[in-house]
C-alpha cells in the first residue's frame, strides 16, 4: 500500500505532466460571474487607490495646528461631499465640512469628527477634541499606486477580490475554464434519492457529495447516476465518463465477487497507476489515466468517498485549474483525548475541533465506520493519525483538517 503523501505525489505529477499544452485554457468571463474561480492574470491598478486625498469620516477639514488648544472656534467655508469637492482652500482659522469619502480641500491636513464639535452657528464650528496630522482621512495612493499588483494569478477571486476587481475596471475576468468531471455512482443495492429503499438496498448518496465536492474544487460536475454490477451497464457508462476531463467511479473497487470497476478500467485502457493508500477509510482507492481523462476508483462507503476525494481528486482539480493553493490547509491541534495509532495505515476520521486560549484542541468524534454520514455530519474537522505503533496521548499534537 502507498502512503497518502505518495499517493498525492503521483497525482500531483501526473496532473503536471499532462497539463502541459494547458489544457484548462484561460477565458473571460463577467465580473458577476466570478466569484470563486481561479484567477489567470496578474491584477494591476489603473489609477492611484484613493486617487485623491479623502475623509474617511464625517466632520470638519481643518489645519491641525488650529486645533492644538481646545476648544476651538473655527469658520466654516464650504461643504466638501462625495462625489463633490469643495472648491476652497481652508486657511488659519477655518475649515470645510466633510462627509466620508469626499475629496480633502486644499490647505486642510486633518478631519475633525462631527462627533467631537459642536455648532453654535451656521458658518462657524467649536472643536472639542485636538487631531494629529493625517488623522481622519486617507492620502492619495495610501491603498496602493497606479500600475501596482493587488492580485495574483492562481487566486482564488473571493468577495474582497471580486470588490477589487470592479474598483480596477475589470468588467471582463480573465479565468481558469473549469474541469468537465464525470461522476458515477455503482451498486445493485443503490436506489435514487426519491425511491423508498426495499430490503437490502440504500439511497444513492456519493453521487451528491461527490457533486459538491467537484462544484467547491472549482469544476463543472456531471451525474451519470447509478451503474449496476454488471459489466455492460458498467461499460457503458465508464466509456462514457472517460470523455470528460475527470471520471470518478464510487462503488465497486475493493476485492469483492461484484466489485467490477478495475476489470471495467483495464478493458477500456485506462493505466491505473495505484490501486490501495494506506489510508482509514479509503483503502482502495484507485488513480490512473485514459488518453485525456484522469480517472478515480473511489470505495463505496460514504466516509470513505468524501475522504478519498478530498485527499486526492481535489488537489488534481486545483492544480488543473492552475490554482496558487492545491492542497487542504492542514492545521495542529492539541489533542484532548488519547488517539489510538494504526501501524500499516494512516487514519483521517471524524473530530471535534474547538478553539480556546490561542489554539485548536481536538478530539475523535464518535462514529461508526466509513458509512456513517450521521457521525461525520455531527464533526467539524477530520484528524489526521500517523501511521505508526502506539497511541498520541492527550496534550501532544495532532494535524486536522477543517470540514466547516
Amino acid at each position: 500500500m502507498l502512503p497518502v503523501e505518495r499517493g498525492i505525489e503521483i497525482v500531483l505529477s501526473l496532473a503536471k505532466e499532462k497539463n502541459r499544452e494547458d489544457r484548462m485554457a484561460a477565458e473571460f468571463v463577467p465580473l458577476r460571474d466570478s466569484i470563486s474561480r481561479i484567477l489567470r492574470e496578474d491584477v494591476c491598478c489603473d489609477a492611484d487607490s484613493p486617487p485623491f486625498d479623502k475623509s474617511v469620516r464625517d466632520g470638519f477639514a481643518v489645519r491641525s495646528e488650529d486645533v492644538t488648544a481646545i476648544p476651538a472656534t473655527l469658520k466654516v467655508i464650504g461643504e466638501s461631499r462625495a462625489g463633490a469637492g469643495a472648491s476652497v482652500e481652508v486657511r488659519r482659522g477655518e475649515c470645510c465640512e466633510i462627509m466620508t469619502g469626499a475629496p480633502l480641500p486644499k490647505g486642510a491636513d486633518a478631519v475633525v469628527m462631527v462627533e467631537h464639535t459642536e455648532r453654535p452657528a451656521a458658518d462657524s464650528v467649536r472643536v472639542l477634541k485636538t487631531v494629529r496630522e493625517n488623522e481622519g482621512l486617507l492620502r492619495r495612493a495610501a491603498e496602493a499606486r497606479e500600475g501596482e499588483r493587488v492580485l495574483e494569478a492562481g487566486r482564488r477571486i473571493g468577495l474582497a477580490d471580486l470588490g477589487l476587481l470592479a474598483t480596477v475596471g475589470k468588467a471582463a475576468v480573465k479565468v481558469s475554464q473549469k474541469p468537465q468531471v464525470a461522476i458515477i455512482a455503482t451498486g445493485d443495492e443503490l436506489v435514487e434519492v426519491q425511491e423508498r429503499p426495499q430490503p437490502a438496498q440504500i439511497r444513492n448518496s456519493n453521487s451528491y457529495t461527490l457533486y459538491a465536492q467537484a462544484l467547491e474544487a472549482g469544476a463543472s460536475p456531471m451525474l451519470y447516476g447509478i451503474a449496476r454490477d454488471n459489466l455492460d451497464d458498467l461499460r457503458n457508462k465508464i466509456r462514457k465518463g472517460l470523455e470528460h476531463d475527470v471520471l470518478i467511479v464510487s462503488g465497486g473497487v475493493s476485492m469483492g465477487k461484484y466489485d467490477l470497476v478495475e476489470n471495467v478500467f483495464a478493458e477500456c485502457g485506462v493505466q491505473v497507476l495505484f490501486d490501495k493508500i494506506a489510508m482509514k477509510p479509503g483503502k482502495p482507492t484507485v488513480f490512473g489515466y485514459h488518453e485525456r481523462a484522469y480517472v478515480f476508483g473511489l470505495p463505496g462507503n460514504p466516509v470513505s468517498t468524501i475522504v478519498s476525494f478530498h485527499m486526492f481528486v481535489r488537489p488534481l482539480i486545483r492544480s488543473l485549474l492552475k490554482a496558487r493553493e492545491i492542497q487542504p490547509e492542514i492545521l495542529d491541534a492539541r489533542l484532548e483525548t488519547p488517539a489510538k495509532c494504526d501501524p500499516a495505515r494512516e487514519s483521517i476520521v471524524p473530530a471535534h475541533v474547538r478553539f480556546e486560549g490561542g489554539g485548536y484542541w481536538i478530539s475523535s468524534a464518535v462514529w461508526k465506520g466509513s458509512s456513517d454520514l450521521v457521525g461525520l455530519a455531527r464533526a467539524n474537522a477530520l484528524i489526521m493519525i500517523p501511521r505508526r505503533e502506539g497511541t498520541l496521548q492527550a496534550g501532544e499534537t495532532a494535524r486536522f483538517l477543517a470540514l466547516e
